[in-house]
């Protein structure tokens, strides 16, 4: 039998790695619902299913549902496959050689791994580290225990980024990673610079990647990195912190990309 969690590990190899298996397939679909572009994988998983038909009737009634919904001008899931620019120039689905394996080549493009510290590097494992943190049915299964305990495991830290993402919410998550790194800086210097850049980005109004505090906690935080120490942001990082406790981590709990990695690995335990 396959080893789902096996399978999470192989994730950052190949979009068909991800498509090869149903968790994954639901946490890229997250990932694309968060960038728009979910048609792609929506027309890509009804080409799949539209190959299993065998009644000649059910094939047609079928293929004129993908076309008026995936393929047709206007539909209303018209995908990048219809209207894809590449190179100055504009191409039309039927200059394309095959539409499915055009779609497959947009959502594995080379422009979408190398943004990967946003998006499918949420699931990147390096080689070496497969073979000492290899994800185990246990570690997952503490998942649900609490928030603490998620954030402890180096794939689920990376999964629930991914969910975040999907929510439009991962600048909390973001800011409290960014807040574990700050405190492990010896150099005042380094301190200094980097304490701005925190402000800067996540604490500040209208900051490019605002959290969601109180004035009194900002206006603290202002007067502290004049002369920064190592819990200059320690209160925003428990609000934030709570706020992911209480809203995101049970949506999480919830959610399809978790599901079907709790279904996955229970039929594997029990086989």
């Amino acid at each position: 039998p396959k080893d789902p969690l096996g399978e999470v590990e192989t994730w950052s190899e190949s979009v068909d790695k991800v498509l090869s298996c149903k968790a994954g397939q639901i946490a890229f679909r997250e990932f694309l619902k968060s960038e728009y572009s979910e048609e792609n994988i929506l027309f890509w998983l009804a080409c799949e299913e539209y190959k299993k038909i065998k009644s000649v009737p059910e094939m047609i009634s079928s293929a004129n549902r993908i076309y008026s919904e995936f393929v047709q001008t206007e539909a209303p899931k018209q995908g990048s496959s219809n209207r894809h620019r590449g190179g100055g120039r504009t191409y039309n689905c039927q200059e394309q050689p095959g539409t499915q394996s055009h779609v497959h080549s947009i959502v594995a493009m080379p422009s979408l791994v190398a943004s990967q510290p946003r998006e499918l590097q949420h699931f990147n494992m390096d080689t070496d580290s497969k073979k000492k943190d290899r994800l185990s049915f246990e570690e997952m299964s503490q998942w649900s225990q609490s928030l603490e305990r998620l954030l402890s495991s180096k794939y689920g830290m990376k999964i629930f980024q991914a969910f975040l993402k999907s929510e439009f919410s991962d600048e909390n998550i973001e800011f409290w990673l960014v807040c574990e790194d700050y405190k492990k800086i010896k150099s005042s210097f380094r301190m200094s610079s980097k304490a701005k850049k925190i402000f800067k980005r996540y604490i500040q109004a209208e900051a490019a990647r605002e959290i969601n505090i109180d004035h009194k906690t900002r206006d603290s935080i202002r007067r502290n990195i004049k002369a920064p120490t190592t819990v200059c942001f320690d209160d925003a990082q428990r609000i934030v912190y709570g706020l992911m406790e209480r809203d995101s981590y049970p949506r999480f709990l919830r959610s399809d990309i978790y599901q079907a990695l709790v279904d996955s690995t229970s039929e594997s335990v029990k086989m």
